[in-house]
């Protein structure tokens, strides 16, 4: 364990002013005591940790077990940690992991797929509502916003070290091929003009429970890509009422797989 007297401390580069920065690295920021704690239980390397005392007294232990070195742990009064990270905290408490990848070949059902969803704080979500209800693995597009921001990190609380996450460069390719080895492709979309669209558009209540499948979400403005909706075995929309034609994207997700999984 180190004592850090200075929140100009080198050793400290990657907790330092964090609002101010994301860079592209192949580390992440877990920066809420609960989510830190679910990092160190996790199977994801973990590069240092950043406290102030009393969570050095509270987690040591854990936080031995886990550090290949005494000196990546660094300790601060509440004073330096703050002015270090570059805000006021009411958890002092902050962990640096390694981001894990997974393959297309490692994937298991049910999955999700994430298209073209930036907005990190949904990002967050998303991937704590699909960890509550059992799905096993992610697949995000280029589009969208990466699982290990630190914002996303932080509205998971810690959920996606509990998922398989894995970059995809091209869905309608990748679903095609999970198409191909049995998966059922559903897309949650509102219902939409064209015939062959129509066609296959049903009522979350008309699809009945299952496990071998793709659920793909899209962002709120423009919903999932066209040609991810056209090559979907089905898309599946969510009655509501009071001319409500819509809901936060992890809200729906919550409806959708409370009804598709058993």
């Amino acid at each position: 364990m180190q004592i850090i007297q200075s929140p100009q401390d080198p050793r400290l580069a990657a907790y330092q002013l964090l609002k101010a920065k994301e860079d592209p690295s192949n580390t992440f920021i877990a920066d809420h005591e609960k989510t830190a704690i679910r990092l160190l239980h996790s199977h994801l390397k973990v590069e240092s940790v950043f406290c102030m005392p009393k969570y050095w007294e509270k987690h040591k232990d854990l936080i031995q077990s886990r550090l290949q070195e005494s000196n990546q742990c660094f300790v601060a009064e509440k004073s330096v940690f703050e002015e270090t990270i570059g805000f006021s905290v009411h958890q002092g408490f902050m962990a640096v992991g390694y981001q894990k990848w997974g393959s297309l070949k490692e994937v298991t059902a049910p999955m999700l797929l994430v298209n073209a969803i930036v907005d990190s704080e949904n990002i967050g979500s998303i991937l704590r509502t699909a960890a509550a209800f059992g799905i096993q693995s992610i697949l995000f597009d280029s589009k969208s916003a990466s699982p290990y921001l630190r914002r996303s990190v932080r509205v998971s609380m810690g959920s996606l070290f509990q998922i398989q996450l894995t970059r995809i460069s091209n869905p309608t390719d990748t679903l095609r091929l999970l198409q191909n080895t049995g998966h059922r492709i559903l897309s949650l979309s509102l219902p939409r003009e064209g015939e062959s669209l129509l066609s296959k558009t049903k009522s979350i209540h008309e699809i009945e429970k299952q496990n071998k499948f793709v659920l793909v979400v899209g962002n709120e403005a423009d919903g999932v890509e066209s040609d991810v909706l056209n090559l979907s075995d089905n898309l599946i929309y969510i009655p509501m009422k009071n001319q409500i034609d819509s809901l936060n994207v992890s809200h729906a997700l919550a409806v959708a797989l409370s009804h598709l999984l058993s």
